[in-house]
């Protein structure tokens, strides 16, 4: 523009203040880097004299009049406190003080708006350029889905709408939300995309998705085997001429077909063979194991005697808890033991039989597992002498390894671990009830998971 005084808004360091001689207007930038055209020639008062910018917030000096931005000022006082223009010295307790009427002064300049190349006419108060700034509609802007672009502001809705490669648009094939930039990487593998058939068959465009099965099912153009092929017979042509092949050699393609069914037949009676054998040793498998199962199933039946004394010295306080003999979970396993507390334990006390189980210290510890984490089972066993009427009371306990489980389930310090289990493991009603109590002793089976557990 002719009439304006034209800079560029710079750093502290670079910054310049333009002779506004025979000019009628001026631009400064000031430490936020905002431009300032102004419609008039700026007098020399308005600029700082240590940033070269236009004043900002301005601190007058009293004993000369020479005023500089209060952002400016630590740093004049921090290396030479001497005014920057006359070099007098400044006493900031006593002749430094905040320039409010000459800030109004500055307020009240004229200025253009820092977009008037762009082709804004608007011009008005300092004061108000900030706020014109907000709704300018030649403010440059970048894009809100950061796609790189920088426009103005009146052009944004039109960009987010039209032209943002990030904008949300939907597959014409699939109906799929993507962005625009993604278009390109998805037709390439979209499955509803339409393709030519490469073998140029008239069937039309199909879907990528069914291009495959078109190929190997229906396309009369591509080149496949004789159904016979597995027979013997190696010729290969288009879908289309098949039939005429086999029609023109009919016997040898017969023969070929009863050639492979002999064949199949052969291998048929060879497979049940196998089968048969097969089938026999799993049998004696099956048979091992329940033998196994029955010599060395759970790790524990503990036999309790004289149940009707533990339970009347539980009752009484006397013996509240009887412990099992300890027991391995392996042959080189985890020690155990188990206890038990007849008349119940704490809040279960007089309505609950209660039963714990903790880990002992045990030769192998060292190669053991740890913290313990395997399925522990307790069985009330129904000593009915028909075993398919037994009705056991079962209750299973998966440990839950976490920080403050590690006295439980934790490798043992001292001779055992504390104990865990179930305080509401049978009711004391049911206890009298069918044939868990039976010679006056009761059995208590214990199974411990060796699903997980490390072989030695």
């Amino acid at each position: 523009m002719d009439n304006d005084f034209m800079g560029r808004p710079s750093t502290r360091a670079e910054s310049r203040m333009f002779s506004p001689q025979g000019m009628d207007g001026g631009i400064l930038s000031d430490k936020e880097d905002m431009q300032y055209i102004f419609c008039s020639p700026l007098d020399k008062i308005y600029e700082c004299p240590v940033c070269s910018n236009v004043l900002r917030y301005p601190v007058l000096f009293e004993e000369c009049g020479h005023r500089c931005c209060a952002s400016c000022l630590p740093e004049l006082l921090r290396i030479a406190p001497k005014c920057p223009v006359d070099g007098k010295i400044i006493d900031r307790e006593r002749e430094v003080s905040v320039d409010r009427l000459f800030q109004q002064e500055l307020d009240a300049l004229e200025v253009k708006c820092c977009y008037v190349n762009r082709g804004c006419t608007w011009f008005g108060e300092l004061k108000d350029l900030e706020m014109h700034l907000e709704d300018c509609r030649y403010t440059p802007m970048k894009c809100p889905r950061n796609c790189g672009i920088e426009l103005e502001k009146s052009q944004l809705r039109r960009h987010l709408q039209e032209e943002c490669q990030k904008r949300g648009i939907r597959c014409d094939f699939c109906h799929i939300p993507i962005t625009q930039e993604e278009e390109r990487s998805h037709l390439e593998v979209c499955g509803k995309f339409l393709l030519p058939c490469p073998n140029g068959c008239k069937k039309g465009d199909i879907p990528r998705e069914e291009m495959e099965f078109h190929l190997e099912e229906k396309c009369p153009q591509q080149e496949i085997p004789c159904p016979f092929a597995n027979a013997g017979c190696d010729f290969m042509s288009k879908r289309k001429n098949l039939h005429k092949h086999i029609k023109e050699d009919p016997i040898s393609h017969l023969g070929m077909a009863c050639d492979t069914i002999i064949a199949h037949g052969k291998e048929l009676d060879n497979n049940m063979k196998q089968l048969a054998m097969h089938t026999n040793k799993i049998a004696d498998l099956e048979r091992t194991v329940d033998t196994l199962e029955k010599l060395y199933g759970c790790q524990l039946v503990w036999r309790i005697e004289k149940w009707e004394d533990k339970m009347s010295e539980a009752k009484l306080g006397r013996k509240p808890t009887i412990f099992s003999p300890p027991f391995l979970t392996t042959r080189h396993g985890y020690r155990m033991a188990m206890s038990l507390c007849p008349y119940g334990d704490g809040r279960a006390r007089g309505k609950f039989l209660s039963i714990f189980i903790c880990i002992c210290k045990g030769e192998h510890d060292a190669l053991l597992t740890w913290p313990f984490t395997h399925r522990v089972s307790f069985s009330l066993i129904d000593q009915c002498q028909d075993p398919k009427s037994r009705r056991n009371v079962t209750y299973t306990i998966k440990p839950n390894i976490i920080k403050d489980n590690k006295a439980f389930l934790g490798r043992p310090v001292g001779e055992r671990n504390a104990s865990f289990g179930a305080q509401k493991f049978v009711e004391l009603e049911i206890l009298k009830t069918m044939d868990y109590i039976r010679d006056d002793s009761v059995f208590i089976k214990c199974e411990i998971g060796s699903e997980d557990m490390t072989k030695l």
